[in-house]
């Protein structure tokens, strides 16, 4: 697997490669990490932003 996104806990923004970055709404942040990141990636795949053995890393 390869991180191709990293979710940022405090802004709340997705960025995706060198040029994509997104605003991540609350109800994210009652979701536990593993959760959150699961969702972040299936939406991230199914929009085409990252590969299929991609994943999102949050920091």
């Amino acid at each position: 697997m390869q991180v191709q996104g990293i979710y940022d806990v405090d802004s709340r923004i997705l960025t995706v490669g060198m040029d994509k970055a997104f605003r991540v709404s609350e109800t994210l942040d009652t979701l536990d990490v593993e959760a959150r990141l699961q969702k972040l990636t299936e939406w991230a795949r199914a929009n085409s932003y990252i590969g299929k053995d991609s994943i999102i890393a949050e920091i």
